[in-house]
């Protein structure tokens, strides 16, 4: 791990010790670039160390193919989570002992314990660490997950949220949380997005805020009026332009929204999500083209708006007359 520290001159130093490795060290004039420097320096010593376990071929490719993108810091997480179930499960941990037998093996577990969709993120995952592997890097190694059976989608979820099941969820959570939970309500934002908010990208007066470098890039969203109370609200009590809305951890509300479920005692099928999808149907109902839905949803695919539409042929009947 690298050593920051202050000299009497103000400038940074870092030192990087690595068993195996020679040390290195450099000054900056900022903190920032000292560590700027690290990360890189860090980067370039895992490149040059060898790669005999899969935790350490799926660190690589996380490090340098998912460098600088969103999900980065996510997929750090689930690799450890899969190479911990693979401990649990007396699974190999060398990549040239890992077979189909092992990695079905590891299916047939998640399978137990977790929904299809999730069990298949994590085949994803494994997947894509060996082809990485052998694109990059030259391994001679066959892709063990080539030839087991993946699991089929989970069925979408068709569960909207009733407006008193709101109320109820908004009863038992924190104001911050509750107040998150019900901006996902009117707006069909996505947690991640709602989260990064800052006071720079509301424009309440035009009833719009700017969504910056979301799941689909940058994009507006249009506010229904309620939003706009809530965002105003919001933006008061914020310290600064450049500061989040709402600075709480993604996981953080999830958890709340879990929690909070379980005390109201509503099911499983009601999860955060679902307020995405409640009020892209909400939008649908009133009679919205595809475009305009689209531009609530943030979608570029109008297959991808399909399975957020909740529509049922009420729905459509009141809508002939």
């Amino acid at each position: 791990m690298p050593s920051i520290r202050q000299l009497p001159s103000g400038l940074w130093n870092v030192q990087i010790r690595v068993k195996g490795q020679k040390s290195k060290s450099a000054s900056f004039p900022t903190k920032q670039e000292a560590q700027k420097w690290s990360v890189e320096q860090l980067t370039d010593i895992k490149c040059q160390l060898p790669m005999k376990t899969l935790y350490e071929l799926g660190e690589r490719f996380i490090s340098i193919g998912l460098r600088g993108k969103r999900t980065q810091h996510e997929t750090y997480g689930q690799l450890n989570r899969v190479c911990r179930e693979f401990e649990e499960l007396s699974l190999p941990k060398n990549l040239d002992q890992i077979t189909q037998y092992h990695i079905n093996t590891y299916r047939l577990y998640r399978l137990q314990r977790v929904a299809n969709a999730t069990c298949r993120k994590d085949l994803s995952l494994l997947s894509r660490i060996y082809k990485w592997g052998r694109r990059e890097y030259m391994m001679d190694l066959p892709n063990p997950v080539d030839d087991v059976t993946i699991p089929p989608p989970s069925k979408p979820r068709t569960r909207i949220v009733e407006p008193d099941e709101l109320a109820m969820l908004m009863s038992a959570l924190t104001p911050i949380m509750a107040t998150i939970i019900e901006l996902a309500y009117e707006t069909a934002m996505r947690r991640s997005e709602i989260i990064k908010l800052s006071p720079n990208d509301l424009h309440l007066e035009e009833r719009y805020l700017s969504v910056i470098d979301g799941k689909t890039g940058d994009r507006p969203v249009p506010l229904t009026t309620r939003a706009v109370e809530i965002l105003r609200k919001a933006q008061n009590e914020c310290p600064g332009l450049k500061a989040r809305l709402f600075p709480i951890a993604a996981h953080s509300v999830s958890t709340a929204f879990r929690r909070a479920r379980n005390v109201v005692g509503l099911g499983n099928d009601v999860c955060l999500h679902q307020l995405r999808h409640t009020r892209i149907t909400m939008v649908a109902r009133k009679g919205f083209n595809q475009a305009q839905i689209m531009m609530v949803s943030g979608h570029r695919d109008s297959r991808s708006v399909q399975r957020y539409t909740h529509l049922n042929v009420q729905d459509v009947i009141c809508l002939l007359d």
